[in-house]
């Protein structure tokens, strides 16, 4: 059976300006000196980061579902690490770890196997939920 052909979301603009909006406040936290988000455990911070970036690319593998610009996210959440990473050096009260871009990557890889699931279609299925609900 051939795939189903990946038709543009009808509100890609508004997914897209969601999707800058969860980065920046991603930015934020990662700039805050003390961002109150901690886990208490030996590679908790490892696993934020994983965590993130899994969600950060889960998010931009639904906006933009074919391949070739699914690479082009991955990348581009990846570059959005080492930038963060580059700030902290930067910025006294965080600090740098070449780990934590490790673990961004580790949990953008995460993403790209979820991505083969039913999870690939979130944002198209509210989409279509939301054009039955009106509809109705």
């Amino acid at each position: 059976m051939p795939a189903e052909p990946l038709v543009r979301l009808h509100w890609h603009a508004w997914w897209v300006g969601l999707g800058a909006l969860i980065m920046l406040w991603t930015l934020w936290m990662a700039l805050t000196p003390d961002p109150a988000i901690t886990l208490a455990f030996p590679y908790g911070d490892k696993l934020l980061h994983a965590t993130t970036f899994c969600c950060l690319m889960g998010w931009w593998g639904n906006v933009y579902r074919a391949r070739r610009p699914r690479v082009w996210a991955a990348l581009g959440c990846l570059a959005f690490g080492v930038f963060i990473e580059f700030a902290q050096w930067l910025d006294p009260p965080r600090d740098a770890d070449a780990l934590d871009v490790l673990a961004d990557g580790v949990g953008i890889l995460v993403a790209l196997l979820l991505l083969r699931t039913p999870l690939a279609s979130v944002l198209a299925s509210v989409e279509a939920h939301s054009v039955r609900r009106q509809r109705d």
